[in-house]
Parts: C-alpha cells; structure tokens; sequence
C-alpha cells in the first residue's frame, strides 16, 4: 500500500493509454477546441504553457499548407524540441478547424477568444482534460490534468520500446535519471527488463 502511494506520488498526474486517447477522438470529434487540444497536445508532448501558447502559424505555412512537423521553444527550459511530427489525426483537426484563421490566431482559442484575442488558460485546459476523463467513467479525475496530456504519448513510447534517452529527447529534458523517474521507472522495473534481456 505504502509502495503504491509512493509511486503515484513519484508519477504525478496518470498518463492517458491508447485506448482512452482513441475513445475520446470520437467523443470530442464535433467540438473544434477540444480535437484540437486532443490531438495536438498527445502528438507535441508540451507542457501546457508551450501547448496554449501555440498559433497557427505553429503547424500552418503561409500558403495554407500544413506542416508536417512542429518546434517549439520551451518557456521553462529556453530549449528548442526537435522537429516533433503530426500525425494524421493532428492534421485532419488542423484541416478542418484552422484553414480560415489568420496567422497570428492563437489554436486554442475559447468562446470569447475572438474579443480577448488570447487562448484558453491553463485553468481551463486542466477543466477540459477532468471533463474527458468523467466521460471515460473515471472515478477519480484528480489523477489526471494537463500533465497527463504531455505525458500519454512518451508512456506509449516507452513501454513499446524502454528507450528512456529517445522519451528524454522527445520531451526535451536534459537527464535520464529525470526522464525516469517523471515515466515512474523504478530500479526494479529496470532490473527487471535487464534480466529478461539476455545477450
């Protein structure tokens, strides 16, 4: 019981699984705001400062056409992500929800966005993100917030490949150890796949 909770304290905020990230594309599908924020903050991995700061100049060029990847400079780091690739589902929500705004738009932009001409805040993107959560029937939607969003797709990555140092990369932090212990990679869990590689 002790160990558990040291865990998800170590963990912080739970990660979304595959099967949650493709049950909400269907649910939030007829609402702009919330398949743009699904979408694009699973495929960036960006803490949620980075994410609502994004414009769409971010993932369009000035031609209309879509970028087919995204970099960002990190407001907490300064660093600069790599050149992080859209997938087709980020795409598809950029086609149909951003080829009629200007440039300069914020992509986030709540109902009074167009008066205030500045993007949803933190506040209301961790709301969204509990939203989602009650209607997947979680019960406890305090496990889950706007982390969670930048967390889902390196969890993915690392329990398909254990490669600690390519989610470091991804998410543009400086050290494994760092990476680990934000993935909840125990000591344990990394004897374990040693022993169960044999060379």
């Amino acid at each position: 019981m002790l160990l558990n909770l040291l865990m998800e304290i170590k963990m912080g905020k739970k990660p979304l699984n595959e099967n949650q990230v493709k049950t909400l594309r269907k649910i939030v599908s007829d609402k702009p705001l919330h398949s743009l924020l699904l979408n694009l903050s699973v495929d960036l991995m960006l803490r949620a400062s980075d994410l609502l700061s994004l414009r769409v100049k971010d993932v369009m060029n000035e031609s209309g056409s879509i970028k087919t990847e995204v970099k960002v400079k990190q407001k907490k780091t300064g660093k600069t992500t790599l050149n992080i690739p859209l997938s087709k589902n980020s795409i598809d929500v950029i086609k149909k929800h951003l080829m009629d705004k200007e440039q300069d738009d914020f992509i986030f932009m709540g109902q009074m966005g167009h008066f205030m001409r500045k993007p949803i805040c933190s506040q209301q993107y961790a709301r969204i993100v509990k939203g989602w959560m009650k209607k997947l029937g979680v019960e406890d939607v305090s496990e889950y917030s706007t982390h969670s969003m930048r967390k889902t797709k390196p969890s993915v990555i690392y329990e398909k490949t254990h490669n600690v140092d390519a989610v470091r990369r991804l998410l543009g932090q400086s050290s494994v150890t760092a990476t680990s212990s934000y993935l909840g990679v125990s000591d344990n869990s990394a004897l374990e796949l040693a022993r169960s590689i044999n060379v």
